[in-house]
């Protein structure tokens, strides 16, 4: 169970002061949901500790479930909370191609939500395959990259989801002679590399 902590005052500033006190923590240790009104300003906030302590009960109700043994390490960093796992049985873990692993993360973020009414973003890991699947993702791009800035002729990469989007753009930023736009509607929004010369 995560308490939700409710705050009214005059602005967000005097809001916080309320929360850090009466919690007795610090910003960075708090998730915070802002809610105006004509005439009034109210906060909801979690403290991180809890979200972290459920995410950790939740993953071993799952283990449980699942009859496997699971170890876990969870970081948060940027409010984005990152859960790395180890199992005896990571195939069954991850499942075909991640599945069970996004099923996992989807019924954990939907858990959350119902619990603090917060958009908490987790990422679930097991035995590195994520981290595995983004470098060779990123492999490939950097292939695609350097054709392009070789042949000069612009290439547009499979539809994919807003998380590798994100990682091409980034990714791009550090070579010349490139850009990147996201073009076409969801679920078939993909990403053209441009060639923009010297």
């Amino acid at each position: 169970m995560i308490n939700v902590y409710k705050y009214e005052g005059k602005d967000e500033e005097e809001c916080l002061t309320k929360c850090i006190e009466e919690l007795d923590v610090y910003n960075c240790d708090i998730l915070v949901k802002n809610i105006e009104e004509e005439d009034s300003f109210k906060i909801e906030v979690v403290k991180k500790e809890d979200v972290i302590s459920f995410i950790k009960e939740y993953i071993k109700e799952v283990a449980k479930k699942m009859n496997i043994e699971i170890n876990m390490e969870v970081r948060e960093d940027e409010e984005v909370f990152s859960v790395t796992m180890v199992s005896d049985k990571n195939p069954i873990l991850i499942g075909k191609e991640g599945k069970n692993l996004n099923s996992i993360q989807y019924l954990l973020r939907q858990a959350l939500s119902n619990q603090t009414g917060f958009n908490i973003k987790v990422n679930l890991d097991a035995s590195n395959y994520r981290a595995k699947k983004v470098r060779n993702f990123e492999y490939q791009i950097k292939n695609i990259v350097r054709e392009v800035q070789k042949t000069k002729i612009d290439t547009k990469l499979d539809p994919m989801n807003s998380y590798q989007r994100r990682i091409v753009h980034a990714l791009l930023s550090d070579f010349s002679n490139v850009t990147t736009e996201s073009v076409g509607e969801e679920p078939n929004r993909c990403v053209v590399i441009k060639y923009i010369g010297d």
